[in-house]
């Protein structure tokens, strides 16, 4: 039931990963290890965590990025290990409305960057747009993993979710050394997982 690790893959068209993997590699990283710290933190749940960049070559029909492109990648990369995918779309089918999408050893999340901007404004939209994303569907997962049911790792993922996006509960604030912080200048930004 547990993954063996955590691999999160930053996916990129094949013209612009070199580019992209200048601009939002660093970030990237520190987030993922900032997602192993979180994971530890908030479920008491210790996983190996990877990353890497993915090229998508843009191909035929059935080649072209989607969801169900990942879901052939996955089951190719090995079905033991929790692959995460951030996405430069969002997935056309979906049960979240995180524009993101999970399934057992699976995640998949819209990966939104300004079209332009400096590398702080960047760091600002990943924190504040990007990671509470991320957060929620990683959550689906760990608490699927921990033999939670159903109405814990879904529904309840899903009320927490309305409360921060719907009814105002604020979202939690970390800076770069994982300290709590405001929402002005934070780093990284999650559910409010304390209560599931």
């Amino acid at each position: 039931m547990k993954a063996e690790k955590l691999f999160f893959i930053y996916v990129a068209r094949n013209d612009e990963w070199v580019r992209l993997q200048a601009e939002d590699w660093g970030y990237v990283s520190t987030m993922t290890r900032f997602f192993k710290w979180w994971v530890k933190r908030y479920y008491d749940f210790e996983i190996a965590v990877e990353a890497d960049i993915l090229p998508v070559i843009p191909g035929k029909l059935f080649d072209r990025m989607s969801l169900a492109l990942f879901l052939r990648d996955h089951e190719s990369r090995g079905k033991d290990v929790y692959h995460f995918y951030l996405t430069p779309f969002k997935p056309f089918f979906t049960d979240c409305k995180t524009e993101g999408y999970t399934t057992d050893h699976f995640g998949l999340a819209f990966w939104n960057r300004p079209k332009e901007g400096s590398e702080a404004k960047r760091n600002a939209m990943f924190a504040e747009e990007n990671c509470p994303r991320i957060s929620h569907v990683l959550s689906h997962e760990i608490l699927r993993m921990q033999g939670r049911k159903k109405k814990e790792y879904f529904e309840n993922v899903h009320d927490l979710w309305r409360q921060h996006k719907e009814r105002g509960k604020p979202f939690l604030y970390f800076d770069s050394q994982f300290k709590r912080t405001t929402s002005d200048g934070c780093k990284y930004a999650t559910i409010d997982a304390s209560g599931l």
